[in-house]
């Protein structure tokens, strides 16, 4: 029996896609050393396109929405993509590793459906509602996450709370990606995240991976917080 349903599968395909692209650009970021904002937009539209494209072919009654366009507000009753062409624009640039290409399926104000591929380290992790949270290895290898609660480990936090969490600083980092964070946090490689400054969206993308995972997600006084964590 597949470990992932038909409709993960098209997701699979439309964020591969992209990131086979995103990677040669990337790869020329790296030797180049081309930093223009030009280039990161011309690459930043060839990934939207591409999911787009495929998206559209599997259900043309679905809605799009995009992280630049949060204004536009969504039907109960319909389904809508909530694409991220490149999350972290920020490290892409800087030729840092931790970006990724996501896309999500909205319904009834939840995300039902999420995949989020990391080019640069050949990872690929994916929930879906009831069927759980899996990640999908530069060997092929899937293996199904879990959170894990321990009192030792790496806590990811946004960048502008690095200096004003009262937190071991030893333990403290922020990769700069919130969608990598939920993702890394699901397959136990993290204790904890705090972030703040989240869009909605986002904020459900990471509440599917947990719940999937067994963990949850806090919301408290505009931080986002999951893991085992205690906030002085």
């Amino acid at each position: 029996m597949p470990i992932s349903s038909p409709r993960i599968n098209m997701m699979l395909d439309s964020v591969r896609g992209a990131s086979k692209q995103l990677m040669r650009d990337f790869n020329e970021l790296q030797i180049s050393n081309v930093k223009s904002d030009d280039f990161i937009n011309k690459t930043y539209s060839k990934s939207k396109q591409t999911i787009c494209g495929c998206l559209h072919n599997y259900r043309q009654g679905y809605g799009f929405l995009f992280e630049d366009d949060l204004d536009q507000e969504i039907k109960d009753d319909t389904y809508t993509w909530f694409i991220m062409p490149i999350e972290s624009k920020e490290n892409f640039s800087s030729c840092m590793v931790y970006f990724t290409v996501s896309v999500c399926l909205i319904h009834k104000n939840k995300v039902v459906a999420a995949v989020v591929d990391v080019p640069a380290l050949r990872e690929t992790f994916w929930a879906e509602e009831r069927k759980g949270a899996f990640l999908e290895d530069s060997r092929f290898r899937h293996i199904r996450m879990r959170v894990k609660s321990r009192n030792e480990g790496l806590i990811d936090v946004s960048g502008n709370l690095l200096n004003k969490l009262l937190l071991d600083n030893s333990n403290v980092r922020s990769i700069g990606s919130t969608v990598l964070g939920f993702a890394y946090l699901a397959a136990g490689r993290h204790r904890g995240i705090v972030y703040s400054g989240v869009n909605k969206y986002k904020t459900l993308l990471g509440r599917l991976f947990l719940q999937e995972s067994g963990g949850r997600l806090v919301e408290d006084n505009g931080l986002i917080i999951a893991g085992n964590i205690e906030l002085a």
